[in-house]
């Protein structure tokens, strides 16, 4: 896009490691301000009091009552169980203190009562809530049906359902396209964004549109706003932004809001189905006073079909769509695992954003977007769905992999350290086995072989690379000429020299930020999150010409909170 606006080429470096490490952004936002990092030994399956899988009569589901009234309608749900007023479980802190104790106690109801059920009952409270299914059970999905998110695929044999793109588009007329395109030194500036998203997917998504220069203007409620200025979320992922509030039950907010999408290119939301269209901001709505808008929905379900007002997070839709059931040891039960869908879908939300605007530019009219979760989380799963659909084993594997063998993480002499260790042919296991003591006898085995015995030979393995330090694995076994990867930890980011001079790390006065994966011969905006409402002010002189009077009067009637 900026290489066409500018007629000239552009340079763009994308690293693979600092588009994975930015998935655990509260995780690095924490290390590179400086406090510790946290422990990856699992004893249980983290902070269940957000979200936790309980058993069923017929296999798991994933529950997440966090917010207090949330919490408050689950315990209706179950029927107001006795403990249910038990001190040890008042508040959510209480809850995360005694957390064994509570999961015992639901899991003792949980176990009578079927899966789906388990979902039924919560979502009817508007308590989030999903079962966990196989892949396989998505196939004859009604939700997935209804949105046709599957696409065929043939081959000379066979015919396979994968899902396509995660979101549905429909275009609408609007102006032609413009006769010149101002550019600016980014590729989005001169584009306005207005900002109703929260938590995770929604502000990743316009923290990487920030950065590509667009005016990002961020809508929150008053009293707390975002959720994620709780924890570090914002502090990263507001960067660049400015920051309004608006009452959205007072009339005269609305209408400010309004007014702010006739001078809007791009407004992205993911609050639940229904609540901008009872505003009055829905896209039908508002096409009719900006018909050059790009309109951009995110859910967990997609916006239409039959499950469409289902109430989800991103940690949930991990465990419907069967990965929180294939992401494990065979040997454990699911676990939750690290919330990665929301900013990968804030990756893909960016993109589509970028998208409709270079096709407006270049056919003109504006769009709507209707992005679902749980078929961005599907299309990540491309290979369970084809291998269930051909009858075979689809199973977790943990580390393992089922081409080589050894596949897997090892510990290492020293408190939390770790390696990966992959051999990938004869000939590197034949070196190995004449560097480690013990596995003489094993080194003609091919890697079938090698997998068969994996209860006398993994033992050895272990016991060898234990006793070694990092350094001295990492030489032995990069000279034999076979991978290995330390594991990193967030602390280890935070002070890695590569990592910071690739220039991934933004120092900021009270430490440093994780920046974007991505390096180009353009700049990058950057700037710090706004605090709440910050520059309500501003842009209503600003973007609305909004005389002090007005400002003021609007602020004494509450639109501003």
């Amino acid at each position: 896009m900026h290489a066409v606006l500018l007629e000239r080429p552009a340079f763009v470096d994308v690293s693979i490691q600092e588009a994975l490490a930015t998935l655990s952004m509260t995780e690095l936002t924490k290390a590179g301000m400086g406090g510790g990092g946290w422990s990856r030994e699992r004893l249980t399956d983290g902070n269940g009091a957000t979200v936790c899988i309980l058993p069923a009569k017929d296999g798991y589901a994933a529950i997440s009552p966090r917010e207090d009234h949330q919490w408050t309608a689950w315990l209706e749900a179950m029927g107001s169980p006795a403990w249910g007023d038990d001190p040890r479980f008042a508040t959510k802190p209480d809850r995360v203190q005694n957390w064994d104790a509570l999961h015992a106690l639901m899991s003792e109801w949980s176990r009578e009562i079927g899966k789906q059920d388990i979902a039924d009952l919560a979502q009817n409270a508007h308590v989030p809530s999903f079962p966990l299914k196989e892949p396989a059970e998505h196939l004859e999905s009604p939700q997935l049906a209804s949105r046709a998110a599957f696409r065929t695929s043939k081959t000379a044999e066979n015919s396979f359902k994968t899902i396509g793109d995660p979101f549905k588009i429909e275009l609408f007329e609007g102006d032609p396209p413009p006769q010149r395109i101002p550019t600016g030194p980014l590729p989005l500036s001169g584009i306005r964004v207005l900002d109703f998203s929260w938590v995770i997917a929604g502000p990743t998504a316009t923290r990487y549109l920030a950065a590509m220069g667009a005016e990002v203007i961020k809508v929150e409620a008053p009293g707390r706003g975002d959720p994620g200025r709780a924890s570090d979320l914002h502090t990263v992922l507001g960067q660049a932004k400015r920051g309004i509030v608006l009452n959205l039950k007072q009339p005269e907010a609305l209408e400010v809001a309004r007014r702010l999408v006739r001078k809007s290119d791009i407004l992205i939301e993911n609050y639940a189905t229904g609540v901008m269209d009872r505003l009055g901001l829905g896209v039908e709505d508002l096409r009719k006073i900006n018909p050059n808008l790009v309109y951009i929905s995110a859910s967990g379900m997609g916006r239409e079909g039959p499950d469409a007002k289902a109430v989800a997070y991103g940690t949930l839709l991990q465990c419907f769509s069967g990965f929180a059931g294939l992401n494990r040891h065979p040997e454990t039960p699911p676990r939750v695992g690290m919330a990665w869908l929301d900013p990968m879908c804030g990756l893909k939300l960016a993109f589509i954003a970028a998208a409709s605007i270079w096709r407006r530019r270049r056919c003109g009219g504006g769009a709507r977007v209707d992005f679902s979760m749980v078929e961005a989380m599907l299309w990540t799963m491309a290979e369970p769905l084809i291998q269930c659909q051909r009858a075979e084993n689809v199973a977790p594997q943990g580390n393992r992999s089922p081409v080589y063998w050894p596949h897997g993480i090892y510990p290492l002499q020293g408190a939390d350290a770790w390696i990966g260790l992959v051999i990938t042919n004869d000939e590197q296991w034949r070196r190995f086995c004449e560097r480690t003591p013990g596995l003489a006898p094993y080194k003609q085995k091919s890697a079938s072989e090698r997998r068969e015995l994996k209860a006398e030979i993994e033992p050895i393995i272990l016991e060898s690379i234990s006793k070694q330090s990092l350094k001295n694995i990492d030489k032995i076994l990069s000279d034999l000429g076979i991978s290995v990867a330390k594991l990193a930890t967030t602390q280890g980011l935070a002070n890695s020299p590569h990592l910071r001079a690739r220039g991934f790390w933004d120092a900021f006065e009270a430490g440093h930020l994780p920046g974007l994966p991505w390096r180009a011969d353009f700049p990058c905006a950057v700037g710090g999150a706004p605090g709440l409402g910050e520059h309500t002010d501003a842009v209503m002189k600003s973007v609305l010409g909004m005389p002090e009077a007005d400002i003021a009067a609007l602020r004494d009637g509450g639109a501003f909170g």
